[in-house]
């Protein structure tokens, strides 16, 4: 039997043994059924709630932090703005979890389902994370457990108000293209982007593959495990960059300015560093095999010309000039023929 005691915020619970549980800070309601029930803006802080089942449950704004929820059924519940600091919720099923302004700091998350989730404006600072699952979820405002800001699958609109972002910025897949702006794990694949301004913008796993690049400025940029084959990075502002792991297979780089960029592990197969500037880069580990160096700064300054096409110089034709035919004085001149 479930039962809510009017003008009371204790609720009972029917365990699957038989008997009820109240719902109040550090009680024991393991495997409680609680599938549909509203619990809104409850102090719960500490409660075992170990193989419960929440389906679809409404626990917004309750405080759950320090609580026990290791296995726990929240497919499809509602837990808007609720604290889940500090908790307990090894391989707990979140699945179509709405999730917006949950606060999961310093949580226990191991294989944690959180697939087709909401996690906009989420807190996932300081959480363990293994073997979690994110398939389908949606990353808007997300802060992990890195510090990193993803907005994966931010609704693509304009930024209002940001600081330092021009209300007509370009934004593509929810990526404002603006300089310091944070786009984690962006979709920007063949993306036009030259000349753009990005800044010390976070763009960390982001997919830049094919995208035109000319002339950008990503000076001082986290680029960390982006992927940036075949990019076009001609003429691209690199300086200070952080580009560790990041894939740059058959990039043109001709002419880029790499200055003290971070390329400490990245792969740079067949990469174009024609006129690249790589004056004290870190390329500690990375992968260069096949990269074509010609006028190529590298980090100890010295200049790398192994790839330079040295073309022949073009033969001058000789053209004989052709020998007069001069008559000899001595032979007698011929007689004109006279008209009868």
């Amino acid at each position: 039997m479930k039962k809510l005691l009017l003008g009371s915020t204790v609720l009972f619970a029917m365990m699957n043994a038989g008997w009820a549980c109240t719902l109040k800070p550090n009680t024991n309601c393991y495997q409680a059924s609680l599938s549909g029930q509203k619990i809104e803006q409850l102090d719960l802080h500490g409660i075992l709630l170990g193989g419960a089942d929440l389906t679809k449950a409404n626990l917004s704004k309750s405080n759950l932090s320090q609580a026990n929820l290791m296995n726990v059924k929240l497919m499809g519940a509602t837990l808007v703005g609720t604290d889940l600091s500090h908790t307990t919720m090894f391989f707990a099923n979140l699945t179509g979890a709405n999730l917006t302004g949950a606060n999961f700091s310093n949580a226990g998350l191991k294989g944690v389902n959180f697939s087709e989730a909401n996690l906009t404006d989420v807190n996932f600072s300081g959480a363990k994370l293994e073997e979690a699952t994110f398939s389908k979820a949606t990353f808007c405002r997300t802060l992990m457990p890195t510090g990193m800001v993803n907005n994966a699958n931010c609704p693509a609109e304009k930024a209002v108000g940001a600081p330092g972002v021009a209300l007509d910025a370009q934004t593509i897949n929810g990526c404002v293209i603006a300089p310091r702006t944070v786009c984690l794990n962006a979709s920007l694949v063949e993306a036009n982007l030259g000349s753009a301004n990005l800044a010390g913008a976070q763009l960390y796993m982001a997919n830049l593959a094919q995208a035109n690049l000319f002339k950008a400025n990503l000076g001082r940029a986290n680029l960390t495990e982006a992927n940036l084959a075949r990019a076009n990075l001609t003429r691209a502002n690199l300086s200070q960059a952080n580009l560790t792991d990041a894939n740059l297979n058959k990039a043109i780089l001709r002419g880029a300015q790499l200055v003290r960029a971070n390329l400490n592990g990245a792969v740079m197969l067949n990469a174009d560093l024609t006129d690249a500037d790589l004056s004290g880069a870190n390329i500690a580990e990375a992968t260069l095999t096949g990269a074509i160096y010609c006028n190529t700064v590298m980090p100890d300054s010295r200049v790398n010309n192994s790839s330079c096409v040295i073309e022949k110089p073009v033969e001058a034709v000789k053209v004989e000039a052709a020998t007069p035919v001069i008559q000899d004085a001595t032979e007698p001149a011929k007689p004109k023929a006279r008209r009868r």
